[in-house]
């Protein structure tokens, strides 16, 4: 045993505890790689043909940020745009959907989102069709029975709501706030008595896993989320695995734009484009009373909103470079081209 250390190749014991080894690690390899393919293979078999998030239509706080002081945010509308917004988004949404397979939505509880969802539905279905039900109840059982004979099913899911900003909101207060978070850090700040960024990707997370256990259920081929421009921008950094930069430099989603994930094939998801609405703006239609032309403040004429389709891109909106913040980290103590 002394005189082993003289040996050209290691001895017989020693040289079949290598092979032994090596043949571990080699089956090691071998059960790894098998398992990944079992595991791609489940993927394949139960991951929807889409997954598409959208974020709601304008709501009436996105045009008037002052009746945050008054209204709940989980309680605020569509506006008339908005309602517009949804159904044209509705058309789009089914353009993108395979013909005759299941759908489901998942939708945030806020009053925007599922009137949203309802907008969307009636691609499917429009509702005017039950006007002659007089009994409201009545009329919203029967339009939710006949989208469910056509395939749709939905629930709603809190985890998917708005970041909150707190309860009653002074405006003041959040533009303050606002200003405060670009400097903090978009992720990391927590707005007073709401949240943060990182909270609402923890919440997001557990979503996630939930709505993975949901495909292995087999619920429905393809899946929508009605939700909010921050749910949509942590749900893409969370699957796609993005790093805080890169979370930061997502611009938030516009009102009814679609972000749309499809099966590869392989048991993943991959980024299929995005929808945004083409808006214009065009003389408002003119209002006779009294004989007087309806003007603004300023003496123009009144303009409106108006929806002419939507446009397909194939990659995210991301914020102007000078909106970026980005992070200051050294290599090392000498580093001071990062300070």
């Amino acid at each position: 045993d002394d005189e082993d250390f003289l040996w050209s190749e290691p001895p017989i014991a020693a040289r079949d505890k290598h092979i032994h080894e090596y043949t571990d690690k080699a089956l090691q390899n071998v059960i790894q790689q098998s398992s990944i393919d079992a595991i791609r293979d489940f993927n394949s078999k139960i991951m929807p043909s889409k997954l598409i998030m959208v974020r709601h239509g304008q709501s009436e706080g996105n045009v008037d940020e002052e009746l945050y002081s008054k209204i709940p945010d989980n309680a605020m509308r569509l506006t008339k745009l908005g309602w517009e917004m949804a159904r044209m988004a509705g058309k789009a949404l089914r353009e993108q959907l395979p013909e005759g397979e299941t759908i489901h939505f998942v939708v945030s509880p806020y009053t925007r989102t599922v009137e949203t969802f309802h907008g969307l539905a009636s691609a499917w279905c429009d509702p005017q069709e039950f006007n002659h039900i007089t009994n409201r109840n009545k009329r919203l059982k029967a339009w939710y029975s006949r989208l469910m004979e056509s395939g749709l099913t939905w629930h709603e899911d809190p985890r998917i709501r708005e970041q909150d900003f707190g309860n009653y909101q002074d405006p003041n207060i959040i533009k303050k706030a606002k200003r405060e978070r670009y400097k903090f850090g978009t992720f990391y700040y927590r707005f007073p008595h709401g949240e943060s960024a990182s909270d609402v990707f923890d919440r997001v997370s557990t979503f996630l896993d939930s709505l993975w256990r949901s495909f292995e259920s087999g619920r429905a081929q393809n899946y929508v989320l009605v939700t909010h421009g921050i749910s949509i921008r942590v749900f893409l950094a969370r699957y796609f695995r993005y790093s805080i930069d890169q979370f930061n430099l997502l611009a938030n989603p516009q009102n009814c734009e679609m972000i749309i994930l499809g099966h590869d094939g392989e048991g993943r998801l991959d980024l299929d484009g995005r929808c945004e609405l083409e808006l214009k703006q065009r003389a408002a239609a003119k209002d006779y009373a009294d004989g007087k032309e309806e003007q603004t403040n300023d003496g123009d004429e009144k303009s409106e909103t108006v929806i002419v389709g939507y446009k397909k891109y194939e990659r995210l909106r991301t914020v102007p470079p000078q909106h970026v913040r980005p992070r200051k980290v050294r290599m090392c103590h000498d580093d001071d081209e990062a300070s």
